[in-house]
């Protein structure tokens, strides 16, 4: 199976959790997903998005307050309104240099950094070569039932009943990374795939975290270990995991409605 394929294969399994967030609607029966519920068309030369380090998208939305954070990943670099819809311009997959903020090595209620079955947990990342990369595969591994429709939990309840999809796999692995002195956050926002429940060249919600080292933000996304491509990332909001629903969060993707994204040449 091709690298593509597996990424996509990811994408389409475990990254459901994130797009039912955002629709502010959990379900447990994800047999039957409808693709539009999930994820975004990408209109234009979509078949250049796997062979960029750099994308530049058009996003738009009808909501006049719409807007997007930039990120050690991605810049906005022009915004404008037309014909009723609020459209940024955004540069995604740029270099992750940025220094860490005060509270990414903080304890949270969801993330439970003193639970000794966390801190056993974390130990078999400690002292590798990569421990991000580690921490990556780690939760990869542990978390075996690969299902959606299971709302935020704690990292703990996450690493004992080894199930989740994008979302439990970002919690578990900023914990760990967290437990293990790397400074780490959690992300939301969607990510390009080629394939997704029957729909082609989409933009899929999701969940993921960034680890800080030497300087620069890594992308961790533990529904995919392995080589990254920033470039497909887009991210709405980051999580402070100290409540389920954090204010910014919310109204992040409440100013999301009726959401378009174009490759721009």
């Amino acid at each position: 199976m091709s690298h593509n394929a597996n990424k996509s294969r990811g994408i389409r399994r475990w990254c459901t959790a994130a797009s039912l967030m955002i629709a502010f609607t959990w379900s447990a029966d994800s047999t039957a997903l409808d693709p539009a519920m999930f994820s975004v068309p990408a209109r234009g030369d979509t078949a250049r998005i796997p062979l960029e380090r750099v994308s530049r998208y058009l996003l738009s939305s009808t909501d006049p307050s719409f807007s997007l954070p930039d990120t050690p990943f991605q810049r906005v670099t022009a915004r404008r309104s037309r014909g009723g819809k609020t459209m940024l311009s955004l540069q995604s997959g740029i270099d992750g240099a940025n220094p860490p903020a005060a509270g990414h090595l903080d304890d949270t209620a969801l993330l439970n950094l003193d639970d000794p079955f966390l801190r056993a947990l974390a130990t078999r990342a400690r002292g590798r070569a990569d421990e991000i990369d580690a921490v990556e595969r780690l939760v990869y591994a542990h978390i075996t039932d690969k299902r959606a429709g299971i709302p935020i939990i704690p990292a703990r309840e996450i690493a004992i009943g080894r199930a989740g999809d994008c979302t439990e796999h970002a919690v578990l692995a900023v914990a760990l990374l967290r437990s293990l002195g790397v400074p780490a956050r959690a992300v939301v926002g969607m990510v390009y795939s080629e394939s997704f429940e029957g729909a082609h060249n989409v933009f899929v919600f999701h969940m993921w975290a960034e680890a800080h080292r030497n300087g620069k933000w890594v992308q961790v996304d533990a529904t995919r270990p392995g080589a990254k491509q920033a470039n497909r990332y887009v991210a709405f909001s980051y999580h402070h995991l100290k409540t389920a629903t954090p204010l910014s969060y919310l109204r992040a993707v409440a100013a999301i409605k009726n959401l378009s994204v174009e490759r721009e040449p």
